[in-house]
Parts: C-alpha cells; sequence; structure tokens
C-alpha cells in the first residue's frame, strides 16, 4: 500500500480511536488523517421513534471522541446526509488521496459502500475497508467443502482451531496525525440532536469509550459466575456490552483478550456468546436471503394466524403470562432484555400466539438499544425454529416452567409487574390459578390470553403442515 499525504479515516460502527483497524492503518499509511463520521439520512430516516435510544448512543460516543481530540487540538468532522455524496465531496474538499473504514456485513452498508467506492475511483481517490468487527467473517471459517457452516458447534469448534493469540493482538494509532482543528474548522462537530431530526432520551447503558471499559472492568467480577448466573434476570450477572460491542466503542479484540485472562467455566461460555455474534454475521454474509425470508425457505410457507390484537397485547406487556408481560414491559422502558428472556418472548410470540417471527423481528430491530440485524434476525430464527441450527419446531418453551426456573422468587415479575407484587414466589408465575386463594385483587391485570398447552399442539401442527 502507498503512502498518502492525506487521508479520511470514515468511522461507523468502531467508535473508538484505540484497537481500530482502520485507523490503524491510516496512521501508518498517512501523513494527515481527517476522522469523519456521518449521520446517515437514509437509515436515519426510516427510524419513527424521533427518542431512538440508538441515535443518543452515537451522539454521546461521539461527543466523547469529539472531546478527546480537541483535547489534544485535533477535531473531527459530523455530517448529516447520504455517504454516497458526502464522502467524495469531503475527499474532494481537503484533497484526500485516500478513505479508511472498517468492512460492515448488512446487505445495506455493503451496497452502500460500492457506490461510495465507484464514486472516489471517478476521482482516483483509493477506498480501503478492514476486518474490525469479528475475529474471523466471510470466508474464514469454512467446511472442508468450502461452504459456509450452518451449525454452530461444528463452526464454533473450527473458530477456536483457527484461532491463536495474533488473532487478538491490538492495534495502535498516532493522535498527531489527526487534522488539527484549525485546518477544518468549517465543519467541526457542532450541532445538537434537534439539527439531525431527533430528540434526546435517557440511556439504561452509558455510551462511549469510557463506558465501555467500566463496563468491561464491572464484568470481571461476574465472569467466573457468568455460567451459573447468566439467566436469572434479576442477578444481573450478564456483561451488558452488547451494545459497545454493536457500536465499537470496545474492540472485538479487546473483549476476547479480556475473558482469555480467565479459565473459568463461565468465561469458556462467554465466549462462545461472542462466537455466535461471529457465526451469525457469517450466516448473513453467505445467506442474504434471511434478510427478508426464513434460512429454511420452506418455512416462508407456514401459516401463521397473525392477529392483530394478541400481536399489541404482547408488544404492550399485557399477555396475563407474568414473565412475558414483565420482559416486554422492561424492554419497552429501556430498549433492552436479557438474552434468555428475548428466547422466551420471541418463542411465545411465535409458539403460543402463532405470530410470523418476522412481526417481532421487526419490533425488535426498532427498539433493541444493542440491535445487530445478524444477531436479531439469527435469535428470531432460532425461536421461531425456522433457522440454521435453530430450536426444532417441535421443542415449545412454557413460559411458566422459564419464568419458575429463572425468576424464582418473582423479583423481577413484581419489579416490572406491580399488580403482583402481593403475590408469592409460587403465585406470581401464574396468578389466575390461584385465584381463590390470593388476597390480591387481579383486576389490574389481564387474564392470560391463550392456553399454552393447546397452543403448543397447535404450533407443532402448523410446522407439520
Amino acid at each position: 500500500m502507498m503512502n498518502f499525504k492525506t487521508s479520511i479515516m470514515w468511522f461507523r460502527r468502531d467508535l473508538r480511536f484505540f484497537d481500530n483497524v482502520a485507523l490503524s492503518k491510516a496512521s501508518f499509511f498517512s501523513e494527515k488523517i481527517i476522522p469523519v463520521f456521518i449521520f446517515d439520512e437514509i437509515i436515519l430516516k426510516k427510524l419513527k421513534n424521533k427518542r431512538d435510544r440508538r441515535v443518543q448512543f452515537i451522539f454521546d460516543s461521539i461527543k466523547e471522541m469529539k472531546q478527546e481530540l480537541n483535547n489534544n487540538g485535533k477535531g473531527m468532522i459530523v455530517i448529516y446526509g447520504d455517504p454516497v455524496v458526502e464522502i467524495p465531496k469531503m475527499a474532494l474538499k481537503y484533497n484526500a488521496q485516500c478513505i479508511f473504514t472498517n468492512e460492515d456485513y448488512e446487505e445495506y452498508a455493503i451496497q452502500r459502500d460500492k457506490l461510495v467506492e465507484n464514486n472516489l475511483k471517478q476521482h482516483q481517490i483509493e477506498f480501503k475497508s478492514f476486518k474490525d468487527q469479528v475475529i474471523f467473517d466471510k470466508n474464514d471459517i469454512l467446511k472442508s467443502n468450502k461452504q459456509p457452516y450452518v451449525v454452530f458447534t461444528p463452526y464454533k469448534n473450527e473458530w477456536l482451531k483457527n484461532v491463536n493469540e495474533s488473532y487478538f493482538k491490538l492495534n495502535s494509532f498516532d493522535m498527531n496525525k489527526m487534522m488539527p482543528i484549525e485546518s477544518i474548522k468549517d465543519d467541526l462537530f457542532n450541532f445538537e440532536m434537534q439539527k439531525i431530526g431527533f430528540q434526546n432520551t435517557d440511556l439504561l447503558v452509558k455510551p462511549g469509550r469510557k463506558a465501555a471499559l467500566n463496563c468491561l472492568n464491572q464484568f470481571s467480577s461476574k465472569i467466573n459466575l457468568y455460567a451459573q448466573e447468566r439467566d436469572f434476570f434479576a442477578k444481573n450477572g450478564t456483561s451488558f456490552l452488547s451494545m459497545h460491542l454493536r457500536f465499537g466503542t470496545i474492540s472485538i479484540r479487546e473483549a476476547f483478550q479480556f475473558a482469555n485472562h480467565y479459565h473459568s467455566e463461565g468465561a469458556k461460555i462467554w465466549k462462545n456468546e461472542l462466537i455466535w455474534r461471529e457465526f451469525y454475521k457469517m450466516i448473513l454474509f453467505h445467506f442474504p436471503h434471511v434478510e427478508k425470508g426464513a434460512f429454511k425457505k420452506e418455512c416462508d410457507n407456514i401459516k401463521w394466524e397473525n392477529k392483530e390484537e394478541y400481536f399489541e397485547k404482547w408488544k404492550k406487556g399485557l399477555t396475563g403470562f407474568p414473565i412475558i408481560d414483565a420482559a416486554m414491559r422492561y424492554f419497552n422502558e429501556t430498549g433492552w432484555m436479557h438474552n434468555r428472556l428475548r428466547m422466551i418472548v420471541a418463542s411465545f410470540l411465535t409458539k403460543d400466539l402463532l405470530i410470523d417471527y418476522k412481526k417481532g423481528e421487526e419490533y425488535f430491530a426498532e427498539n433493541l438499544l444493542d440491535f445487530d440485524l445478524s444477531s436479531n434476525n439469527g435469535g428470531w430464527q432460532w425461536s421461531a425454529s425456522t433457522g440454521c441450527d435453530a430450536q426444532p419446531y417441535f421443542r415449545v418453551f412454557n413460559p411458566e416452567a422459564q419464568s419458575i426456573k429463572f425468576d424464582p422468587s418473582g423479583a423481577f415479575i413484581k419489579q416490572h409487574c406491580p399488580e403482583l407484587i402481593a403475590c408469592d414466589s409460587k403465585q406470581i408465575h401464574s396468578p389466575y390459578q390461584y385465584q381463590n386463594n390470593l388476597f390480591v385483587n387481579l383486576k389490574n391485570y389481564p387474564k392470560p390470553i391463550v392456553e399454552h398447552d393447546k397452543q403448543r399442539l397447535k404450533a407443532i401442527a402448523l410446522f407439520k403442515k
């Protein structure tokens, strides 16, 4: 690769300076680097909620990056617009010879980057993209016949066989090469959320690099117990790093380096979760049809009942199944949901309410703070039994049994369904079974909208057709 006098570093899902592969490459091959972030109007115009938590997370993370640059006399350009137009325009304005960025694996991003690259070629400007989000991607892990894996365990085994410490090496950069403030003062970051059409909102998880490192540090006291405690909703046994990995305030290499310091079953299970993330990204790349339909194409013919009344009650947490309602209310309030709860509510929507998984997937896509297309799609198709390596269609989560097992005292339910606060630890998982023995008025809590045992049999019949 040749050296460049001036390059642009286009930040996207990598909102950090440290251990950023593209930035490290730009730092090595460039005399000066202009940091750029674009609030993509094509993406943002599709967001219905103008208090979208993800936009807030990005906005605040960029403010932190900008402050770090300013403290060193450097600046950052932030634009609202179409990257296909704005990146070439910015390159021409500052006479940049190369754009450095990190790869994205979603279909929209792939096509957008191709258009950007083609526009840049017309002006003899180079476009360089690098693997940064994952340890292995695309064709890195394939079967012996060069076909992609569609079952997780053999993929994971091959992943582990191929990895070594060199894959976790952290990347450095030279702050001195960042463009001085005075050289880009006309385009500096100087607007508020309202100028991109959004309003400020509160966040459950603090954004930015400092918060990511703090989150990782807090997880150090929990990782060894992760295998035993991660599924208990009231125990706070998870890492809360999914948002930071999603927006790149921390790198995947840092996450694995951290986990490799521990030799417990908890650390092993957490690393498996990180590998699942890469598995789903690989699936999305090789099987892009999953974005629009089932991985198992025959499942596109399932005749879901799709009762809108049921869907609305599921969304609002008014199903009469306490663990479902508590999970959905918490989700609506915070934009986050515990991983096992995601499986439980997804199974309930598809197997109990007989509603197409795509409706649930879309609702999560609109509201999940850590929304990632590949993981969200993979998780929903797993629960709906339509995906690769999915839950068998005849295995249907029983919400009451899941509630008893993973919220035995009902602490999580009581926190988010205050109508049930007077129930004891036995009654709270299915209060209407005990309504004649309860010293609590249930008139403020809905009756179950379906009978689980009947719906389970109907779901199995749907898949057999």
